[in-house]
C-alpha cells in the first residue's frame, strides 16, 4: 500500500493563494479627519473655544493655530466663556455622569462646581459672571425631567432656579 503525500498539493494551493493576495491592489483607507464640535465664541469675539477628541481647544477667530486648553482622560465638552473672558465653564465626565467645572484662564486652575448624579447640561453665565445656569434631571429620578438650576461660579453649591 502506497501512502500519498498531500504536501505537494498543499504547497501548490498555498503558492496560488499567495499569488492572488500579492497581486491584489491594497485597499486604501481614508486618513482620519479631526472632528470639531460645540464652538463657543469669546465675548469680545477674539477667539473660539471648541471640542475635539474629548478635549477643549481654542483658536483665534480670525484663523490661525489652535492650542489645547483643557485635556483630561475624561470627556470634556460644551465650553462657555465667562462674560469677562477670564474663565471657561465646561462639562466633564471625570467624576462620572457629567458635572460642571470652571477653568480660570490666568492660572489654569480647574474647579468643580456641581456635585450631582445626573448629567448637567451647561447653558450659560449670568451677565455679571456670578452664576452658571444649567439643566439637570439628577433630582427628578422618577420622571427624568430636566429642571433649571443655577450655581455660583465661585463656590460649589447647587440651587434650584425658579422661573418668575
Amino acid at each position: 500500500m502506497r501512502i500519498r503525500s498531500t504536501r505537494p498539493a498543499f504547497s501548490l494551493a498555498l503558492a496560488a493563494l499567495a499569488a492572488v493576495v500579492l497581486s491584489a491592489q491594497p485597499t486604501r483607507i481614508a486618513a482620519p479627519r479631526p472632528a470639531f464640535a460645540e464652538p463657543s465664541i469669546a465675548p469680545d469675539g477674539s477667539e473660539i473655544a471648541f471640542v475635539s477628541g474629548g478635549d477643549i481647544w481654542t483658536v483665534p477667530a480670525a484663523g490661525g493655530q489652535a492650542r489645547l486648553l483643557i485635556s483630561h482622560a475624561a470627556n470634556d465638552t460644551h465650553p462657555v466663556y465667562s462674560p469677562d473672558k477670564s474663565k471657561v465653564a465646561f462639562v466633564s465626565t471625570r467624576t462620572g455622569g457629567g458635572d460642571i467645572y470652571v477653568l480660570t484662564l490666568a492660572t489654569g486652575d480647574v474647579r468643580r462646581v456641581t456635585f450631582d448624579d445626573g448629567v448637567e447640561q451647561l447653558d450659560g453665565w449670568s451677565r455679571d459672571g456670578a452664576w452658571l445656569y444649567f439643566f439637570s434631571s439628577g433630582r427628578d429620578l422618577a420622571n427624568a425631567v430636566n429642571d433649571v438650576y443655577r450655581v455660583a461660579a465661585d463656590r460649589p453649591m447647587k440651587r434650584r432656579f425658579a422661573w418668575v
